[in-house]
């Protein structure tokens, strides 16, 4: 029975304790005062105060009082758990409450915590010695008269003179030591490119998020601020870097972009022509040729180029596109040639930035005069 009423006791301990060091975003964030410590003893002169705060909204600043009076309001950077240092420089001994509350993002401030300590040495009176005084003379026996025998003398005692125990003074501990807390170096949240692949030519935007208090962000050599951002245009595969750099450190991160080199002319293929043969002046037809072209840079035109029975190459006509099939209708009554055999050719360009060409051929087909 005794022991399950002691479990039962360190189960309570062990939810409250848990409890009272949870943050809470409703109820504003929780603070602590990590120096001085509660029942500490400091020297007189200039001292400092550490404390931290923990919210899920992120903590905002940390308050400093000291016997309820403000001492400072400490900035932090937002995070989930902040802390800040503080000085303090007491005028004259004494017993001090120094205090600490915490503000989130939202403006909620959260419950105090408090230190109590004791400012200036203050020593222990010692205890008095005990005086000693002296021993004290032992009474004299009775005389009785003596028998007419001979006695023999009685034994001579002699006094013990008390003892006296002394207290030393109780010496006051020497105050503890302080330890300044490093600040740990910015934190790089995001460094990006959209899109993270360009073709020759095109440019894209790089960006960046940095947080944790930097003093100094750099990108492509470069000073600039967070967030922000940049637009690029490589002519070939390159890398960028972000520097970050503030009071506990420096950071840095590198992101590639791929620049897609596009060398060759579209792809020319599935020529079709509606007839072998039209005629030009008597029932004029015409004749319409067709071909799927493609380019991962995009298709920016495709020509048609005859060739006479004579000699000499013309220019016949520009396609026109469906989808990724191109297509033109040829005449001969618009043309000065109006009976033979035609030859033709197709002239593709790509949209890249070189302009790249390709040449489909050779097709025909007969013109009749009647």
């Amino acid at each position: 029975m005794g022991r399950t009423i002691i479990c039962c006791v360190l189960i309570l301990v062990l939810s409250l304790v848990l409890a009272a060091c949870a943050p809470s975003s409703t109820q504003g964030p929780t603070a602590w005062v990590d120096q001085p410590l509660d029942g500490a003893r400091l020297p007189l002169g200039p001292q400092e105060i550490t404390a931290h705060g923990s919210d899920l909204d992120g903590v905002a600043s940390l308050e400093f009082h000291v016997d309820g009076a403000p001492l400072v309001r400490a900035p932090t950077g937002g995070g989930v758990l902040e802390h800040a240092t503080v000085g303090w420089n007491p005028s004259r001994p004494g017993v001090y409450t120094v205090s600490v509350t915490a503000t989130d993002s939202q403006g909620n401030v959260g419950p105090e915590a408090r230190s109590v300590v004791t400012v200036g040495v203050v020593e222990s009176p010692s205890l008095p010695t005990p005086s000693v005084g002296p021993a004290s003379s032992p009474m004299p026996p009775t005389q009785t008269p003596m028998p007419s025998e001979t006695m023999p003398p009685p034994p001579t005692g002699t006094p013990v003179p008390p003892t006296a125990t002394l207290v030393p003074p109780t010496s006051t501990p020497p105050p503890p030591s302080f330890t300044p807390t490093t600040p740990p170096p910015p934190i790089i949240v995001s460094f990006e490119a959209n899109p993270v692949q360009v073709p020759e030519g095109e440019c894209t935007t790089v960006s960046w998020r940095v947080e944790g208090g930097p003093t100094e962000i750099y990108f492509d050599d470069e000073g600039v601020t967070s967030p922000d951002s940049r637009d690029r245009c490589p002519s070939e595969t390159t890398s960028y870097t972000l520097v970050a750099r503030g009071p506990g450190g420096e950071v840095s991160q590198s992101l590639t972009v791929s620049v897609i080199v596009d060398a060759e002319g579209p792809s020319i293929g599935n020529v079709q022509q509606s007839a072998n043969s039209v005629y030009c002046l008597e029932s004029p037809s015409e004749i319409t040729i067709s071909a799927r072209v493609s380019d991962p840079s995009g298709v920016r035109s495709v020509d048609l180029y005859c060739t006479l029975d004579e000699g000499g190459e013309e220019w016949c006509g520009g396609f026109s596109v469906s989808g990724n099939i191109w297509s033109v209708t040829y005449i001969p009554q618009e043309h000065a040639i109006c009976y033979g055999t035609m030859e033709y050719t197709i002239r593709a360009t790509d949209d890249s930035v070189r302009g790249n060409v390709s040449w489909w051929g050779t097709g025909s087909f007969n013109i009749y005069e009647y």
